[in-house]
């Protein structure tokens, strides 16, 4: 399973090796720029130009919770190996770590 996100707001993952798309998020009201999978692959982090980064439940296939904080887009995110946090990068020079629990 591969998870992309881009410009239409969405991400999806997609299945391999047929390439189907197994499932859609949608929430973020500018582009995607980071998503990543929580270690234990249940959850996903997303990052985008609306200024949030969020956490979605895979089963539930919706958000779980929205992370507000940066005042610029975030380029990017990432779950620490853990799974307990999430590491957030801005346009407005700064970075966070989350504690997601």
């Amino acid at each position: 399973i591969v998870v992309s996100g881009g410009d239409d707001r969405l991400w999806k993952t997609w299945g391999f090796p047929d390439g189907n798309i197994l499932l859609t998020g949608e929430g973020h009201t500018d582009w995607l720029s980071g998503c990543c999978f929580r270690p234990s692959g249940t959850q996903l982090v997303t990052s985008s130009g609306d200024t949030t980064v969020r956490i979605w439940d895979l089963s539930r296939r919706g958000c779980i919770l929205t992370l507000r904080g940066h005042s610029r887009a975030v380029h990017d995110c990432s779950w620490h190996s853990c799974g307990d946090f999430v590491a957030s990068a801005s346009m407005d020079g700064t970075s966070k770590i989350w504690d997601v629990n």
